[in-house]
């Protein structure tokens, strides 16, 4: 049993530092959340709210601005939500950023309060927006213009 054990244990420590690094790894990354209309990823369109997209891209980079993966997630809320029920979701996600075409005073707020960086305005596809936001062209929030 002690052979067993000896031989088995580098195996062990190897897959445990791996898991260690892959966790840190990921923690260095910010994420940065997008809403959209359609579940292909970067290759898609924007949505205009993120409150009422059907999707969210969540991009996964690193600090020299390379995109490690993009998942899409469906928007659990898209059919009604209570104040600050997405924000906690993307908050839940990991999020550093979230970009969305608009969004209203309340959701920035909310945002903010979570620790979370809003930036309106994106009218380009998913790629094209979060390139915009890592070359430093798209930055900034404001409300959008209707009821909430």
């Amino acid at each position: 049993m002690l052979k067993c054990f000896i031989r088995c244990q580098p195996l062990v420590v190897l897959t445990t530092a791996t898991k260690k690094i892959e966790i840190i790894k990921e923690k260095l990354m910010k994420k940065i959340v997008l809403t959209a209309n359609d579940n292909i990823g970067l290759d898609g369109t924007m949505a205009m709210h993120f409150g009422h997209c059907p999707y969210y891209v969540v991009a996964h980079v690193h600090e020299d601005n390379r995109v490690e993966k993009a998942d899409v997630l469906e928007n659990p809320y898209l059919d009604g939500h209570q104040p600050g029920q997405i924000p906690q979701f993307i908050k839940s996600l990991g999020a550093d950023v979230i970009i969305a075409g608009g969004m209203g005073a309340k959701a920035i707020d909310w945002f903010k309060r979570l620790g979370i960086e809003v930036i309106t305005g994106a009218r380009e596809g998913v790629g094209a927006t979060l390139d915009a936001y890592l070359s430093g062209t798209m930055t900034g929030a404001a409300g959008c213009n209707h009821e909430h």
